[in-house]
């Protein structure tokens, strides 16, 4: 493996920084961790010489990437998301909130029935990101919704 890269959630988002790529350099034996903006030119993070795992770790507490992405990543499998039924969801889908939901710092609630339409898939196949009429940038567990 030399090179993952990996979206960051709309949630996580940062400094600009929306892509991260963890890439292996053989000569001095470390990792590097580089954060891009959406014009992706140079990277605006680059951290390096450190352990695989330190990278993970830092891009899972600063940017909410899961460990768990980069392994299904490094073995070429697709992540897949799904709703409370079990069905796979896809970028654009509409779904319905299965459940009341409070919204952290909204001062809010989703309530159950809710349709929401265009979803995005994020790295975490746990997590969808969203927009209501009220609440933009909305980040939803996918086990409340359901796929229309």
């Amino acid at each position: 493996m030399s090179k993952l890269t990996a979206s960051i959630p709309a949630s996580h988002q940062k400094d600009n920084i929306v892509k991260l790529e963890i890439e292996f350099d053989p000569n001095s034996d470390g990792w590097y961790l580089n954060g891009f903006s959406e014009e992706a030119g140079e990277p605006l993070l680059e951290l390096w010489n450190m352990s695989e795992e330190d990278a993970k770790e830092l891009a899972e507490s600063d940017w909410g990437i899961a460990p768990a992405l980069w392994e299904s990543l490094s073995e070429g499998a697709a992540v897949k998301c799904v709703d409370c039924n079990g069905t796979e969801l896809q970028s654009g889908d509409d779904v319905t909130v299965i459940k009341d939901l409070d919204v952290k710092g909204a001062g809010q609630t989703v309530k159950r029935g809710t349709t929401v339409k265009n979803i995005s898939l994020t790295n975490d196949p746990e997590l969808i990101d969203c927009r209501t009429k009220e609440i933009k940038g909305l980040v939803l567990k996918s086990c409340f919704v359901k796929k229309l």
